[in-house]
């Protein structure tokens, strides 16, 4: 083999590097999405994540405290470990919210046609042939 031709890599050696790439590719897209959407809340919206995020982070030692001075903040200014706190008080969050029984209001409808669609009896399973 002549100097600067590398060796052609098997099926496998190919998958792995390219699963390597997309992964990471993966990985960086939704960090960027969640910094992007964690930059838009407000301050109330941002005193809840932290909230969640110091009570989650309590269990390990390694993570810090976030304090009031970092609410206006945006996601890329925290070290690694904040960034660490803080995905563990949006994953409460999401916990939280999949366990409680949300019901938005729908503003647009009035209260009784939206009451109406709600009692309105089960269609029929019949089938017409």
């Amino acid at each position: 083999m002549a100097t600067g031709q590398s060796k052609p890599k098997s099926g496998r050696e190919a998958f792995l590097a390219q699963r390597a790439r997309l992964s990471a590719s993966l990985a960086n897209a939704r960090a960027n999405d969640t910094a992007s959407r964690f930059n838009r809340l407000d301050e109330t919206q941002r005193k809840v994540v932290f909230m969640l995020a110091n009570a989650a982070s309590q269990r390990f030692k390694e993570l810090p405290q976030l304090t009031r001075n970092q609410l206006g903040n945006s996601f890329e200014s925290f070290s690694e470990q904040e960034r660490r706190s803080l995905m563990l008080g949006i994953k409460h969050l999401a916990e939280l919210a999949a366990a409680i029984p949300w019901e938005f209001l729908d503003i647009a409808a009035p209260h009784h046609e939206v009451q109406a669609q709600r009692d309105k009896p089960p269609a029929s399973e019949t089938t017409i042939n």
